[in-house]
């Protein structure tokens, strides 16, 4: 038996154990079984909801403590809006009231609900052989719809596995959940860099009219040929694709490192430098305007400036580091320890917090061992 076969053997194994054990001592497991599910929204207190008095039903939720009105074959979504909008002038000296506007239904648009109504005050007005529906207190349209919550929480359930399993060793398993984020994160920024970054900025400036057919939020924009240039330099930059043209691909890249590293210098200049500085050389003692002198204030600016010094010694390396020199470089190795031990803590801090937000979601959402 090969070795990846043998992986496969445990990992299946301690999937199905996994399982048993949430059928054992859990409030039972999630079920995979795709199942109907009710999504609710709010529903305007101006929307009726017309159907045929024959196929209307009534029923009445104990849970809820709210009155259900269904019909199988949909409702027809209507509004009631003002007949005619806009007010005629007023005399401002005219201290009665305005008379209310009229108010009539409309189709403002062919829509269709195919759910139920729930509120707990449901108004029903027969006209004909049409019912119309109001919710004048407030309610909730809800649609019945499939949901596949189950097989999903089991599909993630498998892929968290998968990816645990490296801790024994690589096997088919961590390399198929590997392979499918890569692919999966790769596709998603993909689009989501085409339709926020290229869409908009680039073809939206160049073809604003043929883009705002597809995307009207982009509004009236004036064609500007300048952005033929980033154009050209992406063009340029997909030759890297060809082995005798790849170093044209150069020109953008160089463009492309050269733009960022200027930016992000004068970022990190003001930020860290000029920050370090600043923090470096202010004053000692701290005077509160409100208590007078901190202690605390005074402590921070001693550490401060007696951190940056002792580290900056233990970088010298034009004098011996002797006596008051060997003195000052032995504490900023100190001062550096403390500082990449805090970080790398803060570092592996954060991603306990993950571990334990998965084993929460393996053991309650999936198992129902703990109560989430």
């Amino acid at each position: 038996m090969s070795r990846n076969m043998k992986i496969s053997i445990g990992f299946i194994a301690v999937f199905i154990g996994l399982s048993l054990l949430g059928l054992l001592f859990g409030e039972g497991i999630t079920n995979p079984v795709p199942a109907t599910a009710d999504l609710e929204y709010s529903m305007p207190n101006n929307m009726v909801l017309v159907a045929p008095a024959d196929e209307v039903r009534r029923e009445f939720d104990p849970l809820t403590n709210k009155n259900k009105v269904l019909a199988p074959n949909g409702f027809q979504v209507l509004r009631e809006v003002p007949a005619e909008f806009g007010q005629a002038q007023t005399d401002p000296c005219d201290t009665q009231e305005p008379p209310p506007p009229k108010m009539e239904l409309k189709d403002v648009r062919t829509e269709t609900h195919w759910g139920a109504v729930a509120a707990t005050n449901v108004e029903e007005e027969t006209k004909g052989d049409q019912v119309y529906v109001r919710v004048p207190n407030g309610g909730t349209l809800v649609e019945r719809v499939i949901s596949f919550k189950g097989l999903w929480t089991w599909f993630a359930a498998f892929l968290t596995l998968c990816i645990l399993s490296f801790l024994y060793d690589d096997n088919p398993f961590y390399k198929f959940a590997e392979h499918l984020f890569i692919g999966v994160s790769a596709a998603y920024w993909m689009v989501i860099g085409f339709w926020t970054v290229m869409v908009p900025n680039l073809m939206g400036k160049l073809w604003p009219s043929l883009v705002a057919r597809i995307n009207p939020g982009i509004g009236d924009v004036e064609r500007s040929l300048i952005y033929l240039i980033p154009l050209i330099f992406g063009v340029i930059l997909l030759f890297r694709l060809s082995n005798k043209l790849g170093w044209i691909s150069r020109w953008s890249l160089a463009f492309i490192v050269g733009t960022t590293a200027g930016l992000n210098f004068v970022g990190y200049l003001q930020s860290d430098f000029v920050g370090q500085i600043e923090g470096a050389i202010g004053s000692l003692i701290v005077v509160d305007p409100t208590t007078g002198f901190s202690l605390g204030g005074t402590f921070n600016a001693v550490v401060m400036i007696v951190g940056v010094l002792t580290s900056l010694i233990y970088f010298f390396f034009s004098t011996e580091h002797k006596g008051v020199m060997g003195v000052g470089s032995r504490v900023g190795i100190w001062v550096l320890m403390i500082t990449f031990g805090a970080s790398f803590g803060y570092t592996v801090m954060g991603r306990i917090a993950l571990l334990v937000g998965q084993m929460e979601f393996l053991f309650a959402d999936w198992l129902h061992i703990i109560i989430n």
